[in-house]
C-alpha cells in the first residue's frame, strides 16, 4: 500500500515526539531564566488558564489590560530565552 502524504496517520511519530520534548525541555529552561513575575504571568496564563481579570489580582495589576500586556511581554521574554536554547 503507497504511503499517502495527505493522509498522514493517527499515531505521532518518533521524529514529532522528539520535537516536541526538546521544545519542551527549551521551554522549562527558558522559563527558569525568567524573572519570577514573568515565570508566574506565563505558568498562570498558559499553565493554568486563568483570566486576565484573575491575573489582574494574582499579578497586583491594575486592570485585566495591565495583566494581559504583562503576560505579553513575558511571552516575549520567554521567546527571546528559548531562542538562546
Amino acid at each position: 500500500m503507497p504511503i499517502d502524504g495527505n493522509h498522514p496517520g493517527e499515531d505521532t511519530s518518533p521524529l514529532d515526539k522528539t520535537i516536541d520534548r526538546e521544545t519542551q525541555e527549551r521551554y522549562r529552561r527558558a522559563l527558569t531564566r525568567l524573572r519570577p513575575p514573568d515565570r508566574d504571568a506565563i505558568l498562570a496564563r498558559l499553565e493554568h488558564g486563568y483570566s486576565y481579570d484573575q491575573l489582574a489580582l494574582i499579578l497586583s495589576k491594575p486592570t485585566a489590560e495591565a495583566a494581559r500586556l504583562a503576560v505579553r511581554r513575558a511571552l516575549v521574554r520567554l521567546a527571546r530565552e528559548m531562542q538562546r536554547g
